[in-house]
């Protein structure tokens, strides 16, 4: 064999056995990338927001501890730990009567904004609602739930495009199990615990639904009063 002829062998050789090496790299990159997302294929608690509304401007430090993975927060909390139970985060702020609320560095923000990864069962009530209805039902259902006109706007602005997306779309307020595993609690400067009068949470799943999808009907406590120290929070869940 010419050496011409065994260099040209050799370069296909070495071509063949890169491609080889090239070929187990990128299988092995998707499989990493399927593992990954099958680790955090558990449905998420999006956009849960809290609003503070003492009776005069204090000083609190809010303290959430869930059972899952944080994803998204804001503002930045002051501090943020991995648990047993799973993640606990805080905030410093200072609350005015209107909602505001002040972090140490003087900026301001309507509410606390987190979202995270956690078990969320499907809840065995709730409602079949149209597209067209969406606005029209989250309206009247929030109003029932105690939330106020500006929550609600909120609230809607996010969650009515999403039920949109469906031509039929399940959704239910039942917010028991989430709120086994999400809990909050608040003190004061001195680290006093300091237990809200009015404590208002609000939580949806929602999923894709036929016209002919059966449930059972969920029903409402009575509508809420606000009294005292105010906190309420909203959010849900796509499955």
């Amino acid at each position: 064999m010419s050496s011409q002829r065994r260099a040209s062998v050799e370069r296909n050789g070495t071509m063949k056995k890169a491609l080889i090496v090239i070929g187990v790299v990128v299988v092995a990159a998707l499989a990493c990338f399927v593992a990954c997302n099958m680790v955090n294929n558990e449905p998420v608690a999006k956009k849960p927001v809290l609003y503070l509304y003492p009776q005069e401007e204090r000083h609190l430090t809010v303290t959430l501890d869930l059972e899952g993975s944080l994803d998204t927060v804001y503002p930045a909390p002051d501090s943020q730990q991995a648990t047993e139970r799973g993640t606990q985060a805080s905030w410093m702020v200072t609350a005015a009567p209107d909602g505001t609320l002040t972090d140490r560095a003087g900026r301001t923000y309507p509410s606390l904004f987190w979202d995270a990864y956690m078990p969320l069962p499907e809840p065995d009530s709730g409602f079949v609602v149209a597209r067209e209805d969406a606005v029209s039902f989250l309206e009247g259902k929030l109003a029932q739930l105690g939330l106020n006109d500006r929550e609600a706007a909120d609230f809607i602005t996010y969650w009515a495009p999403r039920i949109r997306a469906h031509e039929y779309t399940f959704v239910s307020f039942d917010a028991s199990s989430y709120a086994q595993q999400v809990t909050y609690s608040f003190a004061d400067e001195a680290g006093n615990q300091v237990v809200p009068d009015t404590f208002i949470r609000v939580f949806m799943t929602m999923h894709k639904a036929e016209a002919s999808t059966v449930v059972t009907p969920q029903n409402f406590a009575p509508t809420p009063t606000r009294s005292g120290f105010t906190v309420v929070e909203w959010g849900g869940t796509e499955q």
